[in-house]
């Protein structure tokens, strides 16, 4: 189908469905408010049609509503403010007035009214705060961070995505233990989600000025069906608008240097800048009051911070880096003078410097009583200089790369209350992304061949030490993915008594054009130094395009859901609901005919499914006081495709990209000098014809079966409100994952040539006669099924994920306006892959295993796997003007595992084997690997002590680590200084202190997690015994002691 015929049918399916009044919705979830309510007379008898008038006194929005005949009411989808009023009459009765209400995102407020009959024409009640009755459909399924809060706690970098932190659920961007992927973010209820692969729209520091955030929630087990492709959940903000009063700010965030720690997180001096600037100012308020009105910001962020690589200054950074000064002085001088490497330092502390931009603007016009139109556009830019790293130990300056960032959201919206019972809501918006990443500025922009160099030895305090340095080229670069994506909106509420019905579909479309590079440049393998000197690599291996590897692509998805939300009475609320998605991909890969023949695989299998999600919620007011609330809900909810996996299974289809995986005498000898002046001339396209070098053309495809990623999720939870102001809740959560994408080598041999007699008998699956004698390295072609073809990865939906998890939170408001959240988790996540659904080699380099890399029958932790995680934050009541806000996170029982740093299954993949631990006591083993395993045990720094005693004798167990507990607190203290006595206009001061503890010492504070730790190296192989052996890293477990030192913060807002 063309690209044109796809718009006419994208267009035509809208049309039909916004004529026959549905529900459209996409990447959507409610982000405004409701009230509701019963209005009886004093005998408690309903009042039918009693007229209701909401309205907010900021900006003049109405919204009304008549009582039908059980004398209850219902007022959906109203803007978020903070000055509403209800205003409630009825003929004989008299008026009653309330004021100073609140809403908030996702709020259902409660209100009944009790009239009497009086001449009395007005009664009003003012209403000082919102109570935590009010967040009854929070409770347990999110969490909410207000626009207080945003202002008054401390937020590093001003970035409201670090406010996910807050959520007990939370691990970076990792929701109820699922992966990445299937967390979606919105603004305004619209796909704020990157359209390439995981995370938001914008990789910048933030994709949106916290300026322009009126809220920000995290959504997690709320099991309403407008909630669409978030198997995880959905990180949602919700957008100020302007009032009737004008109102603005110019402000400036300081994190000068010298506001900074002096030292690393090491205790080492530090060198080079550590500052952050943001700035910016906002201006909102009334071209028309009560009708049209307008509100604009803008941020921008100067980010500076020292880049190490390989940063040797004490003994300690040495066996941190397992890398001694005179290996890496020899391996500097070397790449000089033999590999064109620059004069310019490549190691050590470097100024790296960030500069990101956002500008909102929005518009709301009350057209009239029944109609509400708003316009806004938000733009993002990021540019990431040296932002880009690769995948060895160490990279040289000149290896990091740079990203620019762009993003443009341009969305409308329009409310209409078409009658007391039906509210429409129709909204439209044009998404447009732009990653461009790029090579070091002293490198070509086609970017050159890399030179990785393994088992660069030392001596360190006595013992034999190695690492992998690496020059050149990065490994993807350079790549740019361009993204339009149209989306559309409608939502139709229809209240019938006591049952409120939402009906649905969404339809969006994502026109992406990719430019994957990866492993375009080539890259040669040298064991040694003295290999590196001599020019004498091991290995060349190179992806190599024939024709130009841009993939264009058109993927459609859409959904149709129901949903019916009924008060069952006696304070029982059931909400049922359906929903459907479709998904599917215009755009084919190329069948290709050899792997058919060779394998029985088809290449040109599509990317697509429909998936069926009923849900389900009863919540009980047991009560009827909003006290005593019991919860338990459940669901099936579909995850986003990943597109990054149908860019790779277009892109190397076996027609426009060949791969040559070269060793022994037919290597090239580098030539690194001519790559810099020319990168055509790296040994590329003239190679694949070349006698005695038989091409090995990595395959990515789709498996016939291949499904959508699905969450099974259920929870239990109960919530005791004790009054206005505290509350006590527990909740139990299952989220179970199927269909978890994953690529399998499919041209690998089925059974292993041999097996380790001294590992446990794991499998090798090439011929011990290829391994080589003289570095133990496994030649992965000689392991095929079919030598006409090289990888043949295939993408199958054998993932799987279960996640357990306990949650025990609680809050309370104290005094005028303190207030503190706090919670403890404990989770247990499970899966037999944690890949995330990008590259295509990523999923196999990552995947710990213990010889077959298609094994997906062990469950053990997932890569996201914590054990505790503990928050709090909240503000102490404001006092003459001074607002102090803290907050705390920690987290406990992260994972990781021991590996071997060479192919010992001989799969391809240097990283991914998981490391058999020798006992040093056991008979035969040799002296040097027992004494150096007594050595590591012996370690007082070792802090993979226990899991390697618990692996002695065994294959170490994937993630079968355990970190420590780690946490920080971050300080917030501002003094409001007022221009006149209607404080409306003046100025704030602030302080913010981020990592206190490592203000109070420089060793506090600082985290000390390991990440996958190389327990053994290949150093050679025995083909009489058919043995691998090793060097045992004397520095495994010993880290490199992570987080950020603190800084201060020294801010300042005049604000009107």
């Amino acid at each position: 189908m063309s690209s044109r015929n796809s718009t006419h049918l994208f267009a035509g399916i809208l049309l039909l469905f916004l004529f026959l009044g549905i529900r459209i919705q996409t990447y959507s979830q409610a982000t405004n408010a409701s009230i509701s309510g019963t209005v009886t007379d004093a005998e408690g008898e309903p009042l039918i049609g009693a007229a209701l008038l909401i309205k907010n006194e900021m900006t003049g929005f109405t919204a009304s509503a008549i009582t039908n005949l059980t004398g209850s009411y219902t007022v959906n989808q109203l803007p978020l403010g903070t000055d509403y009023s209800v205003t409630c009459s009825y003929l004989g009765y008299g008026t009653k007035v309330f004021t100073g209400y609140s809403f908030n995102q996702g709020e259902r407020i409660k209100l009944d009214i009790t009239l009497s009959e009086s001449t009395q024409n007005l009664s009003e009640v003012s209403v000082t705060a919102n109570s935590l009755s009010n967040s009854i459909d929070r409770f347990g399924s999110s969490t909410a961070v207000t626009a207080r809060d945003m202002s008054t706690l401390p937020v590093n970098g001003r970035n409201f995505n670090s406010l996910v932190d807050l959520s007990p659920v939370s691990n970076g961007s990792n929701l109820l233990g699922q992966l990445y992927s299937s967390t979606n973010y919105t603004i305004d209820g619209m796909t704020n989600k990157s359209p390439l692969s995981s995370g938001s729209t914008n990789r910048g520091p933030f994709s949106i000025s916290m300026e322009a955030i009126r809220e920000f929630e995290v959504v997690t087990n709320d099991y309403d069906v407008t909630n669409g492709r978030s198997g995880g959940g959905i990180i949602s903000a919700v957008t100020k608008t302007g009032t009737n009063e004008l109102h603005g700010s110019a402000f400036l965030f300081n994190r000068a240097d010298w506001l900074a720690s002096k030292y690393d997180t090491r205790g080492n001096k530090r060198e080079d800048e550590f500052s952050i600037q943001q700035y910016g100012v906002t201006l909102g308020g009334a071209i028309i009051k009560d009708k049209l009105h307008y509100f604009i910001a803008y941020d921008g962020q100067r980010d500076a911070r020292p880049l190490y690589i390989a940063d040797i200054r004490t003994p300690e950074d040495e066996n941190r880096y397992n890398l001694s000064q005179e290996s890496l002085d020899r391996y500097l001088q070397i790449g000089r003078d033999k590999y064109g490497l620059a004069d310019s330092p490549q190691t050590g502390s470097f100024s790296k410097k960030r500069y990101s931009h956002t500008a909102f603007a929005r518009i709301d016009y009350q057209i009239n009583k029944t109609n509400l139109l708003t316009i806004r556009n938000n733009f993002s830019r990021d540019l990431n200089s040296q932002g880009v790293s690769d995948n060895s130990a160490i990279n040289l300056y000149e290896v990091y790369g740079n990203h620019l960032s762009t993003a443009n959201s341009l969305m409308a919206s329009l409310r209409t209350e078409i009658s007391n019972k039906l509210t429409n809501e129709l909204k439209l918006q044009y998404l447009y992304t732009l990653d461009d990443g790029r090579p070091n500025d002293q490198l070509p922009s086609s970017n050159i061949p890399r030179a990785i160099v393994q088992r660069v030895e030392s001596v360190v305090d006595g013992s034999d030490v190695n690492t992998t340095i690496q020059l050149g080229g990065q490994r993807y670069l350079p790549e740019r993915f361009e993204s339009n994506v149209y989306q559309l909106v409608n939502n139709l509420y229809y209240n019938k008594g006591k049952t409120n019905y939402t009906f649905g579909m969404d339809l969006l479309l994502n026109d992406l054009t990719s430019l994957a590079t990866s492993e375009f440049n080539g890259r040669f393998y040298f064991t040694g130094l003295d290999n590196f000197d001599n020019l004498k690599p091991y290995r060349y291996a190179r992806e190599v395009a024939t024709e130009d590897p841009t993939v264009e692509q058109s993927i459609f998805g859409g959904g149709i859901y129901g949903q019916a939300d009924t008060d069952l009475g006696r304070g029982m609320n059931l909400i049922v609901g359906l929903r459907g998605d479709y998904t599917t991909y215009k755009n084919s890969p190329t069948f290709n005919q050899t792997v058919f023949d060779e394998l029985g695989l088809r290449t040109d299998v599509k990317t697509g499914g429909f998936q069926i999600q009923p849900r389900l919620q009863f919540t009980w007011d047991i009560n009827e006081k909003q006290q005593d609330i019991l919860r338990i809900g459940g669901g099936i909810f579909g995850s986003a495709l990943n597109n990054y996996s149908d860019v790779n299974n277009l892109q190397f289809d076996g027609t426009k990209i060949f791969a040559v995986d070269i060793t022994g005498d037919n290597v090239p000898t580098p030539d690194f000098e001519s790559y810099r002046n020319d990168p055509n001339t790296a040994p590329g396209v003239d190679l694949l014809n070349e006698p005695g070098i038989t091409p090995v053309t990595t395959i990515n495809m789709n498996s016939e079966d291949l499904k959508v990623p699905t969450v099974y999720k259920g929870n239990v939870m109960y919530n005791r409100v004790f009054n206005n102001r505290l509350r006590l809740g527990v909740n139990f959560i299952a989220s179970i994952a199927r269909n978890n994408y994953m690529y399998v080598d499919r041209n690998m041999v089925d059974q292993p040539y041999f097996r380790l007699a001294e590992e446990d008998n794991r499998g090798v699956y090439v011929p011990a006669e290829s391994i080589s004698t003289s570095n133990g390295n496994a030649d992965w072609t000689k392991g095929r099924k079919t030598d006409q073809i090289g990888r043949v990865l295939e993408l199958n939906s054998e993932g799987r994920n279960n996640t357990y998890t306990m949650v025990i939170d609680g809050t309370y408001r104290y005094f005028k306006d303190g207030q503190i959240t706090a919670s403890y988790t404990w989770n247990d996540s499970k899966d037999n892959t944690s890949y995330n659904g990008n590259v295509a080699n990523s999923a196999t380099l990552s995947q710990m295993v213990v010889d077959d890399p298609r094994d997906l029958s062990m469950m053990n932790y997932s890569n996201g796997q914590y054990r505790t995680k503990v928050v709090v934050y909240g503000t102490l009541p404001t006092f003459k003007g001074f607002t102090v806000g803290v907050r705390y996170s920690g987290i406990g029982g992260t994972r990781y595992s021991l590996r071997v740093n060479g192919n010992v299954n001989g799969d391809f993949v240097n990283s991914n084997d998981l490391a058999f631990v020798f006992d040093p006591s056991a008979p035969g083993i040799s002296e040097t690997v027992a004494e150096a395993m007594n050595n590591v045990l012996a370690n007082p720094d070792n802090l993979a002590k226990d899991y390697i005693r618990e692996s002695i004798g065994n294959v170490a167990v994937r993630n079968g680590g355990v970190n420590g507990y780690f946490g920080n607190w971050d300080l917030r203290a501002t003094k409001k200084i007022f221009f006149t006595a209607a404080k409306k206009s003046g100025f704030e001061l602030g302080l913010d202190i981020f990592n206190v503890a490592n203000l109070l010492n420089k060793e506090w504070g600082t985290s000390k997690t390991l990440g996958e730790q190389n327990l053994l190296t290949i150093r050679n192989f025995d083909p009489v015994k058919k043995a691998y052996e090793y060097q045992v890293n004397p520095n495994v477990g010993v880290t490199t002691p992570g987080g950020t030192p603190y800084q201060l913060q020294l801010s300042g807002r005049i604000f009107f």
